[in-house]
């Protein structure tokens, strides 16, 4: 006689789900809300759709008439305003020739694209660089990183670093644009023009 099978073991039924209460929620009496915009509506999509149109094609004849113009680069050379903030370069003192740069490190400290390398060394009474206790042994500029925002020059608290108005800067090699100490103490060729007062 064949043996019964044992009886297997059912899943339970699932428990019917809990009835779920919404409530709407109000922000209260005191709170008002400010409609900034009309309601937005058919008429008022094509009246703003039509106006931006008829803006930008009075953009676009409004400088129909003028005619292109060329700059001969490089004999001629686009002027920049006297804030423009281009090369940047070491300063020296007038009377004494000592560099104004103390290796204090904080123009390496606010630059954001970290282009800016500072080694002091200590001044010692025989070998005088800079006025102050030490000077930059070492200081290096990688112009392929730089995004010459000039926080360098702001955050030097003795104008030892400022940026010129020279724009040509491109090189071939990203080695030649690692400026040394020597490099930014050596006077730069103004080859830029500035714009005149009114321009």
């Amino acid at each position: 006689m064949p043996s019964a099978t044992p009886p297997q073991p059912t899943a339970p039924e699932p428990a019917p789900p809990a009835a779920v209460t919404v409530i709407a929620w109000s922000p209260g009496e005191d709170v008002v809300e400010v409609q900034r915009t009309p309601a937005p509506g058919p008429a008022r999509a094509t009246w703003r759709t039509f106006r931006e149109t008829t803006r930008g094609l009075l953009t676009t004849f409004g400088r129909f008439r003028e005619t292109p113009v060329t700059i001969q680069y490089p004999e001629e050379k686009t002027p920049v305003y006297p804030r423009f903030r281009g090369r940047h370069k070491l300063h020296r003192f007038e009377d004494t020739h000592l560099e104004k740069c103390v290796g204090c490190s904080l123009c390496a400290a606010a630059c954001p694209a970290d282009c800016i390398r500072v080694v002091a060394a200590e001044n010692t009474p025989e070998h005088r660089v800079s006025a102050g206790e030490r000077y930059a042994a070492v200081y290096e500029i990688n112009l392929s990183r730089c995004i010459f925002c000039g926080y360098c020059e702001i955050a030097c608290p003795f104008d030892a670093i400022t940026m010129g108005h020279d724009y040509e800067l491109s090189d071939y090699d990203r080695s030649d644009l690692i400026f040394t100490k020597e490099m930014l103490l050596a006077e730069p060729l103004e080859r830029t023009p500035l714009r005149n007062e009114g321009e």
